[in-house]
């Protein structure tokens, strides 16, 4: 990557992070009728930063989970990436189409060395069950496993992941 394409990332990264911590704080002066503080599932706690998942992987390298924020509001306490993972693809599965479509992916997408997503947990060094004969292969670092979540196992399934965000601590 030459130095003009990395200004241009960083360029990008500070705009994604400007926008949310701007939402972050029109979300907080929001008041309703009696004055007081809207609060909600979807809040910001003061120690967090959320960024969209389809916001590149690279937002999130050297960053601590804290949860995973769905679209329909749900928040699901993650403290580790592998558990962010293990959360997006039990959510995925929750739907019968995509269900099926993580059935079909597996032994299909492959490391270097490791079945990515398999039936069974033999041969990966970190798996962590996330069906009835539905493994996934989680020691990587966080961006390495995201990047893997979204484009080889979310994209290849037909999940929509543009509305999920990722809380972390806030630096």
């Amino acid at each position: 990557m030459d130095i003009v394409q990395e200004l241009q990332q960083l360029k990008e990264d500070l705009v994604r992070e400007i926008d949310t911590k701007i939402e972050q704080m029109v979300e907080k002066l929001r008041e309703d009728q009696s004055g007081q503080t809207i609060r909600t599932e979807r809040l910001v706690r003061e120690y967090e930063s959320i960024y969209p998942l389809s916001a590149g992987t690279g937002i999130f390298k050297g960053k601590r989970p804290t949860s995973v924020l769905f679209a329909d509001g749900t928040r699901r306490e993650c403290p580790t990436w592998k558990r962010v993972m293990e959360e997006i693809l039990r959510d995925c599965c929750q739907d019968p189409g995509q269900h099926q479509a993580l059935m079909n992916l597996r032994g299909k997408i492959l490391g270097r060395n490791r079945v990515l997503l398999g039936s069974e947990a033999g041969s990966m060094r970190s798996p962590v069950k996330i069906d009835e004969a539905l493994y996934v292969e989680t020691h990587y670092d966080a961006e390495t496993l995201l990047r893997i979540l979204t484009t080889r196992i979310l994209d290849a399934a037909g999940y929509d992941y543009t509305n999920i965000r990722i809380a972390v601590h806030a630096e």
